[in-house]
């Protein structure tokens, strides 16, 4: 083969090899981080792959999945463990229907990847280090501590299995974050609490630091915090999606909107202002999804 050709084939051989899955990859929106600069994506799905048919049947649960850089649509970092379907592709679902979904830190420096319906199964993941690590057994075992506790309050005459489901997670901080957790006696019973944790980026790891009650959804205060929290996640959701011109008057609708509740001294009045930026903020995402 001619010199020359034989350095172009090498050249076009190892670009193959380099990017081998590069159109490969689904965006799921719904993971998208604050900036809009990384998400989860995965296997883009063939329905004409035999393989694909198999995975299906067979309802295999090692799907690989990537964090990806939006912008340049490269993988920096992979994790598995979960399905496609566990994640909504988009952003918006209802909460009886969520299986998988990701808290991200304000800096975009952790992760976490939460299974919903394990809590033993949840990841942590550090961006700036690459590393991603169980961390599903702390939080199983701080609901269990906090689940036996208040069993120890009630008079039962027979122990009841208990299950744990994971109906919301948030970061405050880089070094903190809460996971709001349903514990389900067995006896038609379920209560609601938030478990705080300290990250520690050493070892990329959650420490249980405390609980706190759940708002209280039938109380004008805690009805009013719930609400803000439902703001907070599409807001997020919203901004991860828009490009940077539109983040930054969302960035600025979103600090009006927030200095004007502030006036609002009625928690009743609050929640019905947040219901109707929440209202606002679906639409938007919407029209928003749509596009992509």
């Amino acid at each position: 083969m001619n010199p020359k050709f034989l350095a172009v084939y090498l050249l076009l051989l190892w670009q193959l090899q380099l990017f081998p899955n590069a159109k490969a990859n689904q965006i799921l929106w719904s993971t998208v981080s604050p900036s809009g600069t990384y998400a989860v994506a995965g296997p883009e799905s063939d329905p004409t792959s035999k393989d694909n048919s198999k995975a299906a049947v067979n309802d295999d649960p090692a799907t690989e999945f990537s964090i990806v850089n939006i912008q340049t649509q490269q993988p920096v970092l992979g994790f598995s463990g979960f399905k496609q379907t566990d994640f909504a592709t988009l952003g918006l679902v209802d909460e009886s229907s969520i299986q998988a979904f990701c808290a991200w830190a304000p800096q975009e420096d952790h992760l976490l990847i939460v299974n919903a319906l394990d809590p033993s199964a949840c990841l942590q993941v550090d961006l700036p280090d690459g590393r991603v690590s169980q961390v599903g057994p702390t939080l199983a075992a701080a609901a269990t501590r906090i689940a036996n506790g208040r069993a120890t309050h009630k008079s039962s005459h027979s122990a009841q299995p208990t299950h744990f489901s994971i109906v919301d997670a948030h970061f405050i901080s880089s070094h903190e974050c809460y996971v709001t957790v349903n514990i389900d006696s067995g006896s038609g019973s379920e209560a609601r609490v938030d478990l705080y944790f300290q990250v520690n980026a050493g070892g990329n790891s959650l420490a249980f630091e405390r609980s706190e009650p759940y708002p209280n959804p039938n109380q004008p205060l805690g009805a009013s915090i719930l609400a803000a929290r439902q703001v907070e996640h599409f807001y997020q959701t919203l901004r991860g999606v828009l490009d940077e011109p539109n983040r930054r008057i969302l960035t600025m609708e979103q600090q009006s909107w927030l200095g004007a509740r502030e006036y609002l001294g009625n928690y009743e009045d609050r929640v019905v202002f947040s219901q109707n930026r929440i209202t606002e903020l679906k639409q938007k995402l919407q029209q928003e999804l749509q596009k992509k």
